[in-house]
């Protein structure tokens, strides 16, 4: 599509441009059948939304549906729908997490703000965040700890802090968010637009909740916010202990200080640390304090700082590290390296 190549082309040539005049690319019917067309190829299209809409009932007025989406985004009277909550069990547990289904038509337009806000967004994150990104997996995020823990280098981390933000997608404050959102978007009618879907609502068996934080509940532009909103954290990070040269973390080293190393996926984080066990803990104290002027909160039921040799757990694995740099294929799927583990829990 040739619109998206430009906007594309546009963010890699000047990454800190502020992007106006976005708005009509949400009109235009080929940007919208596209989106659509994304929208109706996940699973989740046959399931409705409080409204009862399907994939089925879309496609029996396909081109009504368009047309009508295009006129109402063109006269700015679009509404989002509240979001149907529902409950599932969680893995391996008795406890349920929330799960919200947006209707068909508003993820529709959630999957156009992001094929617009996406290419933007991307130029300016972290190569430190991994999480909902394209072309990045769980896996490459594993990897990467996995060779800087593998061999003489990797034995100089001692310690690690397993971080995890309290309720991060449910706690987001949507101003500050939109505020992170005009950093680069200077468009104010798809700011609105974003407004709109923030606080949209939830209906949960009949009764309907207001929404005053938070992002949409499963919609489809909440990852993408959600990394927009946490690239803070990236920043200070990179600011504070990361964007040092190789020269600098050694003569960190020489005069007894530590060196981190940093991944995040989404909400969940570590840090691997070479320093002292009192200066781990001291990193987390500071991400915490970093956390709560976001109006965010560090959990600390599930926020550790371990020594790395007992292992800790990552995106669903628990990784060991051992000496050794050869690959070899795990069972079930997971890859086993010598010198690291990534081992199911």
């Amino acid at each position: 599509m040739k619109c998206r190549r430009n906007l594309v082309k546009k963010t890699e040539k000047e990454p800190e441009h502020p992007f106006e005049n976005l708005y009509g690319l949400l009109c235009n019917e080929v940007w919208l059948r596209v989106a659509a067309h994304r929208t109706l190829q996940n699973s989740g299209s046959a399931t409705a939304g409080i409204d009862g809409m399907t994939k089925a009932n879309f496609l029996g007025d396909y081109d009504g549906y368009i047309n009508r989406l295009k006129e109402t985004l063109k006269a700015k009277t679009f509404e989002p729908t509240p979001v149907k909550r529902v409950y599932i069990p969680k893995p391996n547990s008795e406890k349920k997490r929330p799960l919200g289904i947006p209707i068909l038509l508003d993820r529709i337009v959630q999957e156009a703000l992001r094929m617009i806000l996406d290419p933007i967004g991307e130029m300016g994150f972290s190569v430190h965040s991994y999480g909902f990104r394209p072309n990045r997996s769980t896996y490459d995020a594993m990897a990467y700890i996995g060779t800087r823990l593998t061999g003489n280098s990797g034995l100089s981390y001692q310690w690690v802090m397993e971080g995890d933000i309290a309720s991060y997608f449910d706690t987001i404050p949507p101003r500050r968010l939109i505020k992170a959102v005009k950093k680069r978007v200077a468009d104010r009618a798809i700011r609105d637009l974003l407004w709109k879907f923030l606080r949209a609502g939830v209906m949960y068996q009949d009764t309907m909740r207001e929404t005053l934080t938070g992002t949409p509940q499963g919609g489809i532009v909440s990852p993408l916010l959600a990394n927009i909103y946490l690239h803070e954290l990236d920043r200070y990070m990179e600011s504070k202990y990361l964007n040092l040269t190789e020269a600098q973390r050694r003569t960190r080293r020489k005069q007894g200080k530590g060196n981190a190393l940093y991944v995040r996926y989404a909400d969940d984080f570590v840090v691997l640390w070479n320093g002292t066990k009192a200066d781990a803990h001291a990193i987390k104290q500071d991400i915490g304090e970093v956390l709560h002027t976001m109006g965010l909160t560090l959990s600390e039921a599930k926020t550790k700082v371990t020594p790395i040799p007992e292992g800790f757990d990552f995106l669903g694995y628990r990784i060991i590290r051992s000496r050794g740099d050869e690959w070899q294929d795990g069972p079930q799927g997971t890859h086993t390296r010598k010198g690291h583990q990534a081992i199911p829990p």
